[in-house]
């Protein structure tokens, strides 16, 4: 088994974290932290930031769209964990939240802007170019992967 993963799955628990900026503002809500905004007007894809060595042959890679938060993060990411071990794919989360629920387990998670739909598409795209992604599953669809 790979380390990584095993790592991975030594990290999920159904514990949550306290948000200490709750805790220091009394519970006030306090100013959004990881939100990715949309740039003004279409989003061009941009040039690949970093290209993969020559003759990669990684393991496959299938993209996760979180656009609501999931009702029990910690089963989904033992799903995924059995996944990437089992039939060898590694996920990759990509979330229109804040907090997606997979950070606190070790999870790749990239941003994707909520609320334009435009926006969004174009960073999905660029994403699913960017860590060749053989395909993107709903989160709600994470279930059903066995």
């Amino acid at each position: 088994m790979d380390p990584a993963w095993s790592a991975v799955l030594g990290r999920i628990t159904t514990a949550r974290p306290d948000d200490l900026d709750a805790l220091i503002r009394d519970g006030a809500a306090g100013p959004a932290h990881g939100r990715m905004l949309p740039a003004g007007g279409a989003v061009p894809p941009s040039a690949a930031l970093w290209r993969r060595a020559e003759g990669d042959a990684t393991l496959s890679r299938i993209g996760v769209r979180i656009a609501e938060p999931l009702a029990d993060p910690a089963r989904a990411a033992l799903r995924l964990s059995a996944a990437a071990i089992e039939r060898r794919v590694i996920p990759v989360i990509l979330s229109r939240l804040d907090q997606s629920g997979f950070e606190r387990f070790g999870f790749r998670v990239e941003r994707v802007p909520a609320g334009d739909e435009a926006a969004a598409r174009a960073v999905e795209a660029e994403l699913t170019r960017f860590w060749d992604l053989a395909i993107i599953v709903d989160g709600r669809d994470i279930g059903l992967l066995g």
